[in-house]
């Protein structure tokens, strides 16, 4: 009997490492990681979603993370979009002293799953959330060629790896 319980036990904690490191197990969809914008350049396709408060922001970041179309969702509080505008401008002082931390939004940025539709999730998520101020789909082949024209393409960063950010 001990032996049995011993085996089960291994075979349970290899199922386990087997499901939780690589893909969810059938039919099983795992919520998106909610992680902060901080430190990351995402270049996927995406949806921008503004809001007035941080308290809207985790609220909508804690429902769209468990949408099957997210893969993954970063979060920006108002303070932290203040502290990467500072960054942001640093060659300019006048409009950084000028600028109050109040006044720029938080946002959720969401990076779909497959081919996700960003317009019309976009168009739900605002019909869905009534605080949000703006909605914005990033798709980066329309964004692309517009940069090229205007800066070159040796100004443009490396493609944009499967994770979806630099």
């Amino acid at each position: 009997m001990l032996a049995f319980v011993g085996l089960f036990a291994v075979a349970g904690t290899t199922v386990m490492l087997l499901w939780h490191g690589g893909e969810p197990a059938a039919g099983r969809q795992l919520p998106a990681p909610i992680v902060p914008l901080a430190d990351h350049d995402v270049c996927a396709d995406h949806l921008a979603v503004y809001v007035d408060t941080d308290a809207e922001m985790r609220r909508i970041a804690d429902v769209v993370h468990m949408d099957r179309r997210a893969r993954k969702v970063y979060t920006e509080t108002k303070d932290e979009a203040y502290q990467r505008f500072k960054v942001m401008f640093q060659d300019s002082p006048a409009l950084v002293a000028s600028a109050r931390p109040d006044a720029l939004p938080a946002s959720v940025t969401i990076v779909g799953t497959g081919q996700v539709d960003l317009r019309a999730w976009g168009a739900e998520l605002k019909a869905t959330f009534p605080e949000v101020t703006d909605v914005k789909p990033v798709i980066m082949s329309e964004i692309l060629p517009s940069l090229t024209a205007r800066y070159g393409t040796a100004d443009l960063k490396s493609p944009c790896p499967p994770s979806g950010e630099r």
